[in-house]
């Protein structure tokens, strides 16, 4: 039997389309949530990044994939505008949490030496983050206006 059939047959109606489109969509959204928590975890028990390497792999694997995609379809998110100051408050959220999880990871170093390196990891994640989204944007605003807007091609017997 041909695979492209199989593949190419439909057996869901538009109603079971949508359900199953949100099925996975929490599904891929909590296996992130989850390999992320376990990221998080790991690293605070003392793994090492070795031992760490399969899964920030295949956690990396699923936002590259996450975010081409909806990049190329122009796409940004269901909740948010995409706009600086939803990506300014976005990347303090990304800064607040890495400076939580400095000042517990560094606190067996003692409080003054956690807290500077708390707020230098905040910092730089805030930082890091708002440029990744800033750019992000740009390219999704770009796509989006292609996509709204396509060009006319010239026809080339002119």
């Amino acid at each position: 039997m041909n695979l492209r059939k199989i593949f190419e047959r439909e057996n869901l109606d538009e109603m079971q389309k949508q359900t199953l489109l949100k099925i996975e969509s929490r599904g891929f959204w909590a296996l992130w949530v989850l390999l992320l928590a376990a990221l998080i975890i790991e690293s605070l028990l003392g793994f090492t990044p070795r031992e760490m390497a399969a899964e920030w792999f295949i956690f990396m694997l699923g936002c590259a994939y996450s975010l081409i995609r909806d990049l190329r379809a122009g796409i940004w998110d269901h909740h948010f505008k995409a706009n600086t100051k939803t990506n300014a408050a976005v990347s303090v959220v990304g800064g607040s949490a890495m400076f939580v999880w400095g000042l517990i990871k560094f606190a067996e170093l003692g409080m003054g030496i956690a807290v500077l390196w708390a707020v230098f990891l905040g910092a730089c994640t805030w930082v890091l983050c708002f440029a990744a989204l800033q750019l992000s944007m740009k390219a999704y605003k770009k796509r989006h206006a292609e996509l709204e807007n396509p060009k006319e091609e010239d026809d080339e017997n002119e």
